[in-house]
């Protein structure tokens, strides 16, 4: 983006309060109307390229994206100030079940009516409508954030040219013999009605039972007992399975059981996948409702039973149990084997319950003819790109989750028995009825192949328009100039930043999907940031009311109190424990900026809207300044270097927090006090002009992180019409020239002599604006030290109110005076006159008398044996560490008494 040149919006006046509402819609306008978020194919400049996790088009701002996107943005921010044409790509996700699931209640609530009396085509109808109307809001809010995306860009994953990408990756991956169909047992959710993959599945650990069940044999010689957590599935039962090397069982195999309540015969089978010491150590077998026994199934050639309906009703070859929802029918089941004698044992158990990941249901495992994938052959070459260092995962151990993902992968099921989303481009035969005529076979093909034919229902899983993301977002597989222009610039890209929530979902497949489609990686590296839950570690949901809207906290804070709090908070693989309280340290450092400016911008000359009548940067060079100077420029250039290398490692919250500490520790708390004029006098233009120059940097060295203030207050230093925008200037850089660590350690030294005399008017109860006396013993090997001491002993009175300074070497310490050790260098500071001494050796022994009182109490409780012994653990810790902290203030008690004596 070219230097702006055009006149900013009008400025609030230079000595305004600070008001983030007044300024974040104004510069949010500002940036987007002149353009500095687009990112086009510039050759002489290199790109740097985000793709924004799309969010779904029913979803609202939360923290979870509040977080994501600050990371992202300032990530976006930086690059762009360092030259690189910086793409951050916007986009929505159709979000197939979660939309169809609100289009449907809505049509429920407001008509009474489902989507079957409207038929396929009227309804997705409404569901346009519905996103056309809402599906926006999100994006919206993201501007509130103050995202700064190439928003000409934006791609939907329902776009007709994105549409088209999906479907001829369908076509692609069948014809390579990787996309197949068959009959296999799904994760089925029987409330959203339709199939899973295992990644959209949790195991949820339960209080269950283990219930034994007698299996009859057929010739009446006795029975055989399993034990089972879901009773209701033995209606599906096709076997009985031991294992081959059970004695106990050896002399059954081959002969048959009765099964219970329904009374057919099904044969006894030797399997190895038996445990012999799980229950009575045999197994019932139901090929229909569990993986591990369709596998069995598949091995014996048994007979598979389905015995539930979509809804999770037991269906007619549940027998008298027809009908009944399937817990329902276990209570039932579970009876009647009581009644009959049937139930030999019930034990409590911890189950581990499949979960559908969005509606909570139970999942069943239901015998369906599904689409799939074959995943294995794509997962190989994405394991390589990773263990080779093509991609990096920042924090790396993120790598060994996603390897361990990808070497147990199994096929992913890719149908959905939805009518929004991608309908999957396979075409039926149908017969002189319009039925579909299955002995025919079917087409797999974007387009209608041959007119009568009919389209597969189904539609695909939205992971699986999502994992093209990275590629097809910039218009793949179109062979366009345009396109091939762009691929050839912004792919693939440089960082995906994400939750861990989706390694598996998303990041691993688009991983597999760039890899497998254009040949290359999607981006280099990965940042997995932690995930947000309320101040107790527990997860934000709107059934606990423990959730914190972004928006609110915007209103309350404004959206760089919100963005710096959450980076300050986002350590590099932690979780973030948030309390709404914690963006007030957002809010308050917003201020320090706002205010901090004031300290020298009251001195400058400006017009009506408060900016600056001539430049005030000019300055003398770096040898001429003061010693407080060259340290303050040292201390920015030193933290340039260090804030860079964070943000290397994506270690963004380091690098926040030491530019946090720059500009308000360095800058404002030592500096600004060092060269603040006595009030009523003006400060000299060479101050205000280092200042300025400083507070620059320090605003760019900021904006990404708080880009509204930080861009505000950047007006406020420059001329009408000179310089550009805050958002396109030039990022820091350290300058060797500029750097003088000698200077830098002997001001750290007087900092560290003058918080300790500070620490000993406070812990004598001394007033800061007291004036007292001081003498520094400085070591004889440090001579520039005590010039630089003796030259600027008015460093001493202004921030530490040391109106008499005495410095030398081999100085003897005073009567009655504290002494701090700095290093080698001792400051003694003499309390007569400072205080009351008779007074204060008297407060001084009474504090010590209850202070040793108060010690011998609790010594007497730890030396009683049978405290020691019956107490709680936390209890008798708690006590030891009263007697450790009244011992090491005892020390401090009795040494401040040896200083007055």
């Amino acid at each position: 983006m070219a230097a702006e040149t055009t006149t900013p919006p009008a400025e609030t006046g230079k000595r305004a309060l600070y008001d983030p509402h007044a300024i974040e819609a104004k510069w949010y306008d500002y940036w987007e109307r002149h353009g500095f978020f687009n990112a086009d194919v510039r050759p002489d400049k290199k790109p740097h390229v985000i793709m924004m996790p799309p969010p779904n088009v029913t979803g609202r701002l939360h923290m979870g994206h509040a977080l994501q996107d600050t990371i992202q943005d300032a990530l976006t921010r930086l690059r762009r100030m360092q030259g690189f044409e910086a793409l951050w790509m916007p986009g929505k996700d159709h979000a197939g079940i979660a939309t169809q699931n609100v289009v449907e209640r809505t049509l429920k609530e407001q008509e009474d009516k489902t989507r079957h009396d409207l038929g396929r085509e009227r309804f997705l109808e409404r569901v346009w409508d519905w996103v056309r109307e809402y599906g926006d809001i999100i994006l919206q809010q993201k501007r509130r954030l103050g995202d700064s995306c190439d928003w000409r860009r934006e791609r939907f994953t329902m776009d007709e040219r994105y549409a088209e990408a999906v479907q001829r990756v369908f076509v692609q991956l069948y014809q390579e013999g990787l996309i197949y169909r068959g009959h296999y047992l799904v994760n089925w959710c029987p409330v959203d009605m339709t199939a899973l993959s295992d990644e959209e599945v949790e195991n949820v650990e339960r209080d269950g039972h283990l219930w034994y069940i007698r299996y009859p044999l057929a010739d009446g010689s006795g029975h055989l007992t399993i034990a089972t957590t879901r009773p209701e599935t033995m209606l599906g039962d096709t076997a009985v399975a031991v294992h081959p090397e059970d004695e106990r069982y050896a002399h059954l195999v081959g002969k048959k059981v009765r099964l219970p309540l329904l009374g057919r015969e099904i044969p006894v089978i030797a399997d190895e996948y038996v445990k012999k010491d799980f229950g009575a150590g045999a197994l019932k077998v139901t090929p229909a409702h569990d993986k591990n026994d369709f596998e069995i199934g598949q091995r014996h050639g048994l007979e598979v039973v389905n015995i539930m309906n979509p809804d999770a009703t037991i269906n007619e070859n549940g027998g008298p149990y027809a009908g009944l929802d399937r817990f329902e029918a276990r209570q039932r089941i579970v009876a009647d084997l009581e009644a009959q004698g049937l139930l030999e044992k019930v034990e409590p158990y911890k189950v581990s319950v499949p979960i559908s990941h969005r509606s909570k249901a139970v999942i069943e495992p239901l015998l369906s003819r599904q689409w799939f994938v074959k995943m294995k052959p794509l997962a190989e070459p994405a394991i390589e790109a990773v263990r080779s260092g093509k991609i990096t995962f920042y924090p790396k151990r993120w790598e060994n989750e996603y390897f361990r993902w990808l070497e147990n992968i199994r096929d992913w099921t890719i149908s959905r028995q939805l009518w929004w989303g991608h309908r999957i481009p396979v075409w039926y035969y149908t017969d002189e009825h319009g039925e579909i005529d299955e002995e025919r076979g079917f087409v797999v093909s974007v387009e209608q192949p041959e007119p009568g034919m009919v389209q597969d229902e189904d539609v695909l899983d939205t992971w699986f328009s999502s994992w093209l993301w990275p590629f097809a977002t910039l218009g793949w597989p179109e062979d366009s100039e345009a396109v091939r222009r762009d691929l050839a610039y912004f792919y693939p890209g440089d960082v995906l930043v994400s939750g861990y929530d989706i390694l598996f979902f998303w990041i691993a497949r688009m991983i597999m999907a760039g890899l497998h489609f254009t040949g290359e990686i999607p981006f280099r590296d990965v940042f997995i940031t932690g995930m947000i839950k309320d101040k107790y570690g527990r997860w934000m949901s709107k059934s606990l009311g423990n959730g914190i809207d972004p928006l609110e906290m915007i209103e309350q804070y404004g959206a760089d109190a919100v963005r710096f709090s959450l980076t300050i908070l986002c350590a590099q693989g932690q979780d973030i424990k948030l309390d709404p309280t914690k963006f007030e340290m957002g809010r308050n450092f917003a201020n320090k900026i706002w205010n901090a400016f004031n300290v020298f911008g009251q001195f400058m000359e400006t017009d009506t809207d408060g900016r600056p009548v001539k430049d005030y940067r000019r300055r003398r060079s770096f040898d001429e300044l003061e010693l407080v100077e060259r340290w303050m420029l040292t201390r920015l250039h030193r933290t340039i270097e260090a804030v860079d290398e964070d943000i290397r490692r994506y270690r963004l919250n380091e690098a926040l927090t030491k530019i946090y500490t720059l500009f308000w520790g360095d800058y404002c708390d030592w500096y600004l006090e060092l060269i603040k004029p006595p009030y009523g006098e003006a400060m000299d233009e060479d101050k205000i002009a280092l200042a300025v120059e400083l507070y620059e940097k320090l605003l760019q060295l900021l904006h990404p992180f708080m880009p509204f203030i930080t861009e505000e207050l950047w007006w406020k230093l420059r001329p009408r019409r000179e310089g550009e925008a805050c958002i396109v200037s030039p990022w820091p850089r350290p300058d060797a020239a500029e750097t003088d660590d000698d200077a830098a350690e002997i001001f750290a030294t007087l900092q560290e002599m003058v918080s300790g005399i500070r620490n000993v008017k406070s812990q004598y109860g001394v007033s800061p604006g007291k004036a007292i006396a001081a003498r520094i013993n400085v070591a004889a090997d440090a001579p520039a030290l005590a010039a630089a001491l003796q030259a600027h002993p008015h460093y001493f009175e202004r921030l530490a109110r040391v109106s008499d300074l005495t410095v030398g070497h081999g100085l003897d310490k005073p009567k009655a005076s504290a002494s701090v050790v700095v290093g080698k260098h001792e400051v003694y500071v003499p309390l007569a006159g400072m205080i009351d001494l008779d007074v204060e050796r008297e407060r001084l022994e009474k504090e010590i008398a209850q202070k040793e009182r108060f010690l011998a109490g609790v010594e007497r409780k730890l030396q009683n044996e049978q405290f020691v012994q019956k107490a709680p653990a936390e209890v008798v810790e708690r006590e030891r560490q009263k007697a450790a902290d009244a011992k090491a203030e005892l020390q401090r008690l009795r040494a401040n008494l040896a200083d007055l004596t």
